[in-house]
């Protein structure tokens, strides 16, 4: 295993180069420590399901992480992924969510994260993926980051796919924005928004690509601002009041 940096070198880091203030170099610091946090929660999710592929049982995962069962279940458990119909998602969206699950299956994991809905989303032909290529997030670019990420799995084709508690969230998420911005169903910007501002892999994705949440928020406003003006500006708006309440 290769040497872990330390608080002295990622100090050294930021010191180096962040030439700002007290405060700018703050604001580095946060943001290194959650990139770090959303790579340690990605590691622990992989060898999560590997420990459940090896029929480890909930108990014994739940003492090596030091939490009790109940915990380790509600933090990491799957639930199978049924394509028949997902609710509350237009048809293109819908489209997006099951080419997900076959893009997962192509990489042999057990499960539908939100990754693989960001390398769908980047294959979009509509909206979603317009403001996607305009950031510079193409689907070789997204494969080659979770081949880097994460790696390809191990199961088979006729492996149970499961949907993690995280990727349910987008879900939920992308359906509370579409009846925010006054849409009956979920549309791919609406999941390209949630899977932006979830606590995922594809976040930490499109943040190494230099597309946060906001630089998605005005792409896909500039992309409604002749269709839909009204729709932009409320897009554009509570980016804001996000930011400032997702640090409690």
């Amino acid at each position: 295993m290769g040497k872990l940096p330390t608080a002295a070198s990622l100090a050294a880091r930021i010191d180096a180069e962040s030439a700002g203030s007290s405060l700018e170099r703050l604001g580095a610091a946060a943001a290194i420590a959650e990139d770090l946090r959303q790579l340690g929660d990605t590691v622990v999710d992989r060898y999560v399901q590997a420990a459940r592929a090896d029929q480890r049982s909930w108990s014994q995962i739940g003492e090596t992480l030091g939490v009790s069962k109940q915990a380790a279940q509600q933090r990491y458990v799957t639930q199978p992924v049924r394509t028949a119909a997902w609710p509350g998602l237009s048809e293109a969206a819908s489209n997006v969510a099951t080419r997900a699950v076959e893009e997962a299956r192509l990489l042999r994991h057990r499960y539908l994260g939100t990754e693989h809905l960001l390398l769908a989303l980047a294959c979009d032909e509509g909206l979603a993926g317009s403001a996607l290529k305009r950031l510079g997030v193409s689907p070789v670019g997204v494969r080659e980051q979770i081949h880097r990420i994460i790696g390809p799995g191990h199961s088979a084709d006729a492996d149970t796919l499961g949907i993690t508690p995280r990727t349910k969230r987008v879900f939920e998420a992308a359906r509370k924005e579409a009846r925010r911005l006054g849409h009956r169903c979920a549309d791919t910007e609406h999941l390209l928004l949630a899977v932006c501002e979830s606590d995922g892999v594809a976040q930490q994705m499109l943040q190494e690509a230099g597309a946060g949440a906001g630089d998605v928020r005005v792409e896909l406003a500039a992309l409604l601002e002749n269709e839909a003006p009204e729709v932009a500006v409320k897009l554009r708006t509570p980016a804001r009041r996000r930011r400032r309440g997702s640090r409690r």
